[in-house]
């Protein structure tokens, strides 16, 4: 854990599963009605924002676009594994970072690409064993609990971490 903060500038997290449970309430037409927001971890983006640019990557753009709006918080939208990938490529150059400054957070089966190019990934602790076994770490938390509590937690604990 020593080198976690060393020379990053950029933490890209996808939102369901890790500020959220994962779980999306629909309607009979599919519409999701609502998502539960871990509110702890908006603290967390608070104070990792002092240290290091903060950007969300999701595959939803409806409920999550309109949060991230509401908060001033960047917001990227990949639809699937191949689209993540392409706009984590775009977030990478529009930000002036390469893979090697970059912390990614994922949590489902389309973040698998965007973690294999990041050397320091991290997953939620209840994330499938298809991503726990491609990423430098998994988070104790599950997902909704507080994960990026943790991150700040881990980043401000390490030697060459956030002061």
């Amino acid at each position: 854990m020593e080198e976690l903060g060393r020379n990053k500038k950029i933490i890209i997290s996808e939102i369901d599963g890790v500020i959220t449970n994962g779980e999306r309430p629909e309607d009979e037409m599919g519409h999701v009605l609502y998502k539960t927001y871990q509110s702890k971890d908006f603290s967390a983006i608070n104070e990792l924002k002092k240290n290091f640019k903060f950007v969300f990557l999701s595959d939803d753009n409806h409920i999550n676009y309109n949060m991230c709006k509401r908060r001033n918080i960047p917001f990227y939208w990949g639809k699937n594994e191949g689209e993540k990938y392409d706009r984590l490529i775009e977030i990478l150059r529009r930000y002036g970072c390469t893979p090697d400054e970059t912390i990614y957070i994922g949590s489902k089966i389309n973040d698998r690409k965007c973690c294999r190019i990041i050397p320091i990934s991290f997953c939620p602790g209840d994330a499938g064993h298809y991503l726990k076994e491609i990423c430098w770490a998994e988070f104790i938390t599950q997902g909704g609990k507080g994960i990026l509590v943790e991150l700040l937690y881990l980043l401000r604990n390490t030697k060459k971490g956030v002061e």
